[in-house]
């Protein structure tokens, strides 16, 4: 198993923050990527994602960004937790800075309403030089954000991942 050096979450919601985080307090270099620079900018000052988790305090070794390429071109491991209908746009824009054998871990629940694909088909599709995972409940954001009991689960034919992903979110709670 390859050491585990950075993290990086697509997205900037509840969850993606919730992972983020998770990450972060397992002591890796995380960076959450998102579109909103206003958003990004005030996650690094107050560590505090005010939009979708108000109160929630963010790690110190957690960095918010609307970059690309710094997001991603040195990441070993992108949990995308993009909402379905835009999963696949985001995807095709954070390809060119993913880098052969990358782990990228789909978070998003539901399926793709052009051609019936689930999320972990849409990053075989767009990153095929990518090991694909999934992560499942039964958990939610907020669960996860306040350290209540929770079960996550990974999904995925390669062991490196499962491996990789239990090690970058797995805690007592």
């Amino acid at each position: 198993m390859s050491k585990l050096q950075r993290v990086t979450v697509l997205g900037g919601g509840s969850f993606g923050t919730a992972v983020a985080n998770m990450a972060a307090e397992n002591g890796y270099p995380t960076l959450q990527w998102m579109r909103n620079e206003a958003q990004a900018q005030e996650i690094n000052r107050i560590k505090e994602n005010t939009r979708y988790m108000p109160g929630y305090h963010l790690s110190e070794n957690h960095q918010a960004t609307t970059d690309f390429e710094s997001a991603l071109s040195t990441s070993q491991l992108i949990f995308v937790s993009i909402p379905s209908k835009s999963f696949r746009e985001v995807v095709r824009e954070a390809k060119p800075y993913i880098q052969p054998g990358t782990i990228m871990v789909s978070t998003t629940k539901g399926i793709e309403s052009d051609g019936f694909k689930l999320m972990s088909q849409v990053l075989r599709e767009e990153v095929p030089h990518a090991k694909i995972g999934v992560l499942s409940g039964p958990n939610l954001a907020k669960e996860i954000a306040l350290h209540q009991l929770t079960a996550t689960v990974i999904a995925s034919s390669d062991e490196e991942v499962r491996d990789l992903v239990q090690v970058a979110l797995g805690s007592g709670y």
